[in-house]
């Protein structure tokens, strides 16, 4: 099972953000146009290509927290549904406070960091794998895409990955060593 519950948002959305994220993208919407919190939610979606669902449970809430506090307001239309902008003390927020969500937008076909680590996470679940094993193979991808500027490196990398993967076969037959210590660990790399 890749989510603990149904709600998608729970388990990535703040991941994808990082704290106070949410406030700010928010925000920065708001200072475009007033919206819905529908029309936010959908807007939230298309900026980060699908990454990031957010569900009403997360965005009221931090409207409500950003209305008490005075950085946006709310007017109910006639049919019932709140339109949100933004305040002056809202914009001056946003001029003051580093720009947390232009981090999250593409740039130059690259993802940002939040979109990055989201981006990540999600193919570490598709794969199975737990944080250490999939952190692993990342660390080992990076390691021979530098390797192989130089024969030596390449060769000492080879040499350590063919040592890592006996004492893996030998933990997969039950042969492993009880105590494979620090020191002994590090002896094996030199």
């Amino acid at each position: 099972m890749l989510y603990p519950t149904d709600d998608k948002q729970q388990v990535y959305g703040k991941r994808y953000f990082g704290r106070g994220g949410v406030k700010f993208a928010l925000l920065k919407l708001l200072e475009e146009e007033p919206m819905h919190g529908y029309q936010m939610m959908k807007a939230l979606k298309e900026q980060s290509g699908g990454l990031y669902v957010p569900s009403p449970g997360s965005i009221y809430p931090t409207l409500q927290m950003l209305e008490k506090r005075g950085f946006i307001s709310v007017r109910i239309e006639d049919s019932g549904k709140k339109i949100y902008r933004i305040t002056e003390h809202g914009r001056s927020s946003l001029l003051l406070l580093p720009d947390k969500t232009s981090r999250i937008a593409a740039v130059d076909g690259r993802y940002s960091p939040e979109a990055e680590a989201f981006r990540i996470e999600k193919i570490r679940l598709k794969l199975g794998l737990s944080s250490q094993s999939f952190g692993l193979l990342r660390l080992v991808t990076q390691a021979e895409q530098e390797a192989s500027a130089s024969k030596e490196r390449a060769n000492r990398l080879q040499k350590l990955l063919f040592e890592q993967q006996q004492q893996i076969n030998k933990f997969l037959d039950g042969h492993e060593q009880e105590s494979f210590s620090a020191e002994e660990n590090q002896e094996a790399y030199t």
